[in-house]
């Protein structure tokens, strides 16, 4: 009580009374044979309905522009459905040719980057091993070893590239939105030609993403400090 009258700027009886209520109404618990607070049930309730009332859509949108905005490429947002990823939401670029994309659109996790993404940091990515891994060019990881150690480096190094690997003259950048759990709810893809996304301007890209994803994931509860 001295801690939180000292913190908080009040008298203690004035604290007193804020405990009193807070604990009535279950908001915080007294931890026994002690004179320590600690967070109570009530919290926890009011917790899950606040995380419910965030729509994963509604709070990446405005990212997406940004980086869309920023970089004059398509920006997606996807998710992970059984093992495809699923387009949720999509901002167009300045320039017309690319891999044709739109919300609802489904591509093989393996062989996208927010795929390779979402099963790095998913809580099962071994899922992937129930189904052949289709090639779609020379590129594409069709082996579950070559895969497996790919989503290694990925969660060691934060992010997937994806050079040609679905389409030839496609490369596409993707960055994870964890929840705070710190698994993938989703993935901030970026994707054109390999023309425009080369070596020069991929490391620029990446940090965008990177740091897109990051605030996305501070909004739905992630702390890196756990």
């Amino acid at each position: 009580m001295t801690e939180l009258a000292t913190q908080a700027g009040i008298s203690r009886p004035t604290v007193h009374r804020l405990l009193a209520t807070l604990e009535g109404e279950g908001f915080i618990t007294k931890v026994p044979r002690s004179t320590r607070y600690r967070l109570g049930p009530e919290a926890i309730v009011l917790g899950a309905r606040a995380l419910r009332a965030i729509n994963l859509r509604d709070v990446a949108h405005r990212e997406l522009e940004s980086i869309a905005g920023a970089t004059g490429e398509d920006i997606s947002l996807d998710i992970l459905v059984g093992l495809d990823v699923l387009v949720i939401d999509e901002i167009r670029g300045q320039n017309i040719l690319g891999l044709a994309s739109s919300i609802g659109t489904r591509w093989p996790a393996h062989a996208t980057a927010t795929g390779k993404v979402l099963l790095a940091f998913s809580s099962t990515p071994q899922a992937v091993t129930t189904r052949k891994l289709e090639r779609f060019t020379d590129k594409t990881l069709t082996n579950w070893n070559d895969l497996s150690q790919a989503l290694e480096d990925i969660r060691n190094q934060g992010y997937a590239t994806n050079v040609e690997e679905l389409e030839m003259g496609f490369v596409a950048l993707a960055a994870p939105i964890r929840d705070r759990e710190g698994n993938a709810a989703a993935a901030i893809g970026l994707g054109g030609s390999a023309h425009r996304i080369d070596e020069q301007r991929i490391p620029g890209l990446i940090a965008l993403l990177c740091q897109g994803g990051e605030r996305v994931s501070r909004l739905l509860g992630y702390s890196q400090n756990g």
